[in-house]
């Protein structure tokens, strides 16, 4: 006859999650996209800030995590959230 006991000492430890990994969009004038640059970051907020420096090489960036829009900043100074 066969006994199984649980071990609990030797469970599995799990590690934090990841960050996140998001997508930053740099946008042309006539919204053509001519770059993305990868962000990671342990929230939105920190990607936005993260995407907020990009803003100078281009018109425009767009924030993405996965099928979600995070933000747009435009050159301009405005500053948009995604829906």
């Amino acid at each position: 006859m066969f006994h199984v006991t649980r071990d609990v000492a030797a469970s599995p430890v799990h590690p934090p999650a990841p960050a996140t990994t998001y997508r930053a969009f740099l946008v042309a004038r006539g919204g053509r996209i001519v770059d993305m640059v990868p962000l990671h970051a342990d929230s939105d907020d920190e990607a936005r800030r993260q995407a907020l420096e990009l803003v100078g090489e281009e018109d425009m960036v767009e924030l993405w995590a996965g099928l979600y829009a995070v933000a747009r900043f435009e050159r301009d100074g405005a500053a948009h959230s995604g829906s």
